[in-house]
């Protein structure tokens, strides 16, 4: 029989890497935050300035570059978007204040 390795012999980095993979591996539930409610994330229609046209298959709405899992619904009820299971610069946009009549 092998002997486990320890988890002394990995440096923190390598634990944080691992831990990071696993959690991007597979989802088994819905993301608990959603890459659309982070600051970095800008659909195409958002630009500055407008591009106008259609959105090329390889835009990426995230300005800090991270490639990004995309959930579809299963039923019409279902919540849908793109997310990252673990991201190291998710930002919290501002609460949209109302507008006022």
């Amino acid at each position: 029989m092998r002997p486990t390795p320890s988890l002394r012999q990995f440096s923190t980095d390598e634990l944080i890497e691992e831990l990071a993979r696993r959690a991007q591996a597979k989802l088994t539930r819905k993301p608990k935050r959603w890459c659309d409610e982070c600051a970095h994330f800008v659909a195409w229609i958002d630009k500055k300035p407008s591009p106008g046209g259609d959105c090329p298959p390889d835009y990426n709405p995230c300005a800090k570059g991270h490639a990004m899992a995309f959930i579809a619904p299963q039923d019409i009820e279902d919540a849908y978007g793109f997310y990252r299971a673990v991201c190291p610069d998710r930002e919290s946009m501002q609460p949209r204040e109302e507008e006022s009549s």
